[in-house]
Protein backbone atom coordinates (compact mmCIF):
# COMPACT_ATOMS: atom_id res chain seq x y z
CA UNK A 1 0.00 0.00 0.00
CA UNK A 2 1.10 3.43 -0.98
CA UNK A 3 2.10 5.48 2.16
CA UNK A 4 0.15 8.34 2.76
CA UNK A 5 1.80 11.85 2.08
CA UNK A 6 0.94 15.40 3.42
CA UNK A 7 1.68 18.42 1.56
CA UNK A 8 4.24 21.06 3.46
CA UNK A 9 1.37 23.84 3.75
CA UNK A 10 -1.20 21.25 5.65
CA UNK A 11 2.25 19.45 7.73
CA UNK A 12 2.40 23.77 9.18
CA UNK A 13 -1.17 24.39 9.49
CA UNK A 14 -1.73 21.21 11.41
CA UNK A 15 1.29 21.54 13.54
CA UNK A 16 1.26 25.41 14.42
CA UNK A 17 5.68 25.08 13.60
CA UNK A 18 7.15 27.94 11.23
CA UNK A 19 9.30 27.36 7.63
CA UNK A 20 11.63 28.20 9.53
CA UNK A 21 11.25 25.39 12.15
CA UNK A 22 10.93 22.61 9.94
CA UNK A 23 14.10 23.95 7.68
CA UNK A 24 16.59 24.55 10.80
CA UNK A 25 15.35 20.42 12.58
CA UNK A 26 16.31 19.40 8.62
CA UNK A 27 19.51 21.02 8.80
CA UNK A 28 20.41 19.31 12.00
CA UNK A 29 19.36 16.03 10.60
CA UNK A 30 16.26 15.65 13.35
CA UNK A 31 13.79 15.43 10.34
CA UNK A 32 15.48 12.78 7.64
CA UNK A 33 16.17 14.73 4.14
CA UNK A 34 14.58 11.59 2.30
CA UNK A 35 11.57 12.43 3.88
CA UNK A 36 10.91 16.09 2.12
CA UNK A 37 9.79 14.57 -1.06
CA UNK A 38 9.40 17.17 -4.24
CA UNK A 39 6.45 16.23 -6.63
CA UNK A 40 4.99 18.22 -9.62
CA UNK A 41 2.10 20.21 -9.09
CA UNK A 42 -0.46 22.13 -11.08
CA UNK A 43 1.82 25.70 -9.92
CA UNK A 44 4.77 23.88 -10.17
CA UNK A 45 6.94 21.48 -7.40
CA UNK A 46 5.61 21.09 -4.40
CA UNK A 47 6.89 19.67 -0.63
CA UNK A 48 5.50 16.56 0.38
CA UNK A 49 6.13 14.28 3.50
CA UNK A 50 5.43 10.67 4.76
CA UNK A 51 2.45 11.78 6.85
CA UNK A 52 2.58 9.33 9.78
CA UNK A 53 6.17 9.80 10.68
CA UNK A 54 6.58 13.48 9.85
CA UNK A 55 3.60 14.05 12.48
CA UNK A 56 4.90 11.52 14.94
CA UNK A 57 8.70 13.16 15.06
CA UNK A 58 7.45 16.29 15.08
CA UNK A 59 5.51 15.23 18.01
CA UNK A 60 8.74 14.01 19.76
CA UNK A 61 10.66 17.18 19.05
CA UNK A 62 8.21 19.61 20.17
CA UNK A 63 7.33 17.97 23.28
CA UNK A 64 11.43 17.45 23.98
CA UNK A 65 12.61 21.02 22.58
CA UNK A 66 12.54 22.81 25.90
CA UNK A 67 14.30 20.14 28.04
CA UNK A 68 16.62 19.01 25.43
CA UNK A 69 19.23 20.49 22.74
CA UNK A 70 19.00 20.61 19.11
CA UNK A 71 21.95 18.67 19.06
CA UNK A 72 20.83 16.13 21.64
CA UNK A 73 17.50 15.34 19.92
CA UNK A 74 19.96 14.77 16.39
CA UNK A 75 22.16 11.75 18.02
CA UNK A 76 18.46 10.55 19.41
CA UNK A 77 16.54 10.23 16.51
CA UNK A 78 19.48 9.03 14.33
CA UNK A 79 19.97 6.20 16.64
CA UNK A 80 16.34 5.39 15.72
CA UNK A 81 15.19 5.97 19.30
CA UNK A 82 11.34 5.42 18.73
CA UNK A 83 9.93 6.23 21.46
CA UNK A 84 11.61 8.41 24.72
CA UNK A 85 11.11 7.78 28.34
CA UNK A 86 10.13 10.59 31.03
CA UNK A 87 10.88 9.97 34.49
CA UNK A 88 8.20 9.65 37.57
CA UNK A 89 9.38 13.08 38.64
CA UNK A 90 9.43 15.02 35.48
CA UNK A 91 5.65 14.33 35.20
CA UNK A 92 4.98 15.24 38.19
CA UNK A 93 7.18 18.58 38.07
CA UNK A 94 5.91 19.32 34.66
CA UNK A 95 3.12 17.95 33.61
CA UNK A 96 0.58 16.44 36.00
CA UNK A 97 -0.28 16.89 39.58
CA UNK A 98 0.92 13.82 42.15
CA UNK A 99 -2.41 13.14 42.86
CA UNK A 100 -4.13 12.36 39.44
CA UNK A 101 -1.20 10.31 38.92
CA UNK A 102 -1.43 8.53 41.89
CA UNK A 103 -5.08 7.83 40.83
CA UNK A 104 -3.81 6.17 37.38
CA UNK A 105 -1.15 4.83 39.11
CA UNK A 106 -4.28 3.25 41.44
CA UNK A 107 -5.66 1.18 38.37
CA UNK A 108 -2.73 -0.04 36.59
CA UNK A 109 0.81 0.09 38.17
CA UNK A 110 3.33 2.94 39.25
CA UNK A 111 6.39 3.43 37.08
CA UNK A 112 9.73 4.86 37.70
CA UNK A 113 9.72 6.04 33.86
CA UNK A 114 6.95 6.11 31.49
CA UNK A 115 7.35 5.99 27.49
CA UNK A 116 5.65 8.71 25.30
CA UNK A 117 2.43 6.91 24.42
CA UNK A 118 1.61 5.89 28.86
CA UNK A 119 2.32 9.82 29.42
CA UNK A 120 -0.57 10.53 26.61
CA UNK A 121 -2.79 8.26 28.70
CA UNK A 122 -2.06 10.06 31.37
CA UNK A 123 -3.12 13.53 29.99
CA UNK A 124 -6.43 11.95 28.82
CA UNK A 125 -7.07 10.28 32.13
CA UNK A 126 -6.30 14.41 33.72
CA UNK A 127 -7.78 16.12 31.12
CA UNK A 128 -11.37 13.82 31.58
CA UNK A 129 -11.06 14.34 35.22
CA UNK A 130 -10.56 17.76 35.60
CA UNK A 131 -13.83 18.42 33.18
CA UNK A 132 -16.22 16.68 35.87
CA UNK A 133 -18.39 15.06 33.15
CA UNK A 134 -17.34 11.66 33.66
CA UNK A 135 -17.36 9.01 36.74
CA UNK A 136 -14.19 7.05 36.68
CA UNK A 137 -15.83 3.89 34.94
CA UNK A 138 -16.40 6.21 32.33
CA UNK A 139 -12.43 7.20 31.94
CA UNK A 140 -11.04 4.17 32.38
CA UNK A 141 -13.42 2.56 30.08
CA UNK A 142 -12.91 4.87 27.27
CA UNK A 143 -8.91 5.17 27.94
CA UNK A 144 -8.76 1.29 27.38
CA UNK A 145 -10.63 2.15 23.97
CA UNK A 146 -8.26 4.14 23.13
CA UNK A 147 -5.33 2.08 23.75
CA UNK A 148 -6.76 -1.18 22.08
CA UNK A 149 -7.11 1.13 18.69
CA UNK A 150 -4.22 3.49 19.56
CA UNK A 151 -2.29 2.63 16.38
CA UNK A 152 -5.23 3.40 14.57
CA UNK A 153 -5.10 6.94 15.41
CA UNK A 154 -4.13 9.29 13.53
CA UNK A 155 -2.32 12.54 14.76
CA UNK A 156 -4.50 14.86 13.10
CA UNK A 157 -7.95 13.17 14.87
CA UNK A 158 -9.84 14.91 16.83
CA UNK A 159 -12.19 12.49 19.59
CA UNK A 160 -15.60 14.19 20.36
CA UNK A 161 -17.12 12.82 23.48
CA UNK A 162 -20.99 13.13 23.75
CA UNK A 163 -23.74 12.20 26.13
CA UNK A 164 -27.45 11.89 25.41
CA UNK A 165 -29.93 11.13 27.19
CA UNK A 166 -27.63 9.85 29.77
CA UNK A 167 -25.36 7.48 27.38
CA UNK A 168 -22.01 8.51 26.50
CA UNK A 169 -20.72 8.18 23.17
CA UNK A 170 -18.01 8.98 21.02
CA UNK A 171 -16.17 9.39 17.33
CA UNK A 172 -13.43 10.21 15.54
CA UNK A 173 -13.04 13.55 12.70
CA UNK A 174 -10.16 15.09 10.99
CA UNK A 175 -12.40 18.55 11.48
CA UNK A 176 -13.99 20.03 14.50
CA UNK A 177 -17.24 21.58 13.11
CA UNK A 178 -20.07 19.21 12.99
CA UNK A 179 -21.47 17.92 9.56
CA UNK A 180 -24.76 17.36 11.17
CA UNK A 181 -25.68 18.78 14.76
CA UNK A 182 -27.97 17.07 17.42
CA UNK A 183 -29.34 19.39 20.13
CA UNK A 184 -30.27 16.51 21.94
CA UNK A 185 -26.21 15.85 22.44
CA UNK A 186 -24.23 17.61 24.88
CA UNK A 187 -20.83 17.65 23.71
CA UNK A 188 -18.42 16.89 27.10
CA UNK A 189 -14.89 17.24 25.59
CA UNK A 190 -12.92 17.29 22.46
CA UNK A 191 -9.52 15.72 22.50
CA UNK A 192 -6.88 16.96 19.56
CA UNK A 193 -4.41 14.09 19.77
CA UNK A 194 -1.76 16.59 18.41
CA UNK A 195 -2.63 19.09 20.64
CA UNK A 196 -2.27 16.38 23.71
CA UNK A 197 0.37 14.91 22.14
CA UNK A 198 2.46 17.81 22.70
Amino acid sequence: MEEKLISKKELLQITDISYGQLYRWKRKKIIPEEWFIKKSVSTGQETFFPEEKILERIREILRLKDTVSLDELSAMFSNEIKKCEISRKYIVENIIPEYILEMFENKYSKKERYNSDEVLFIVIFKNMLESGSFNFEEIISLIEKIKENFSFIKDNEILIIKRKLGVLFYYLTEREEEIIKDDEAKVLLKLNFFEIKK
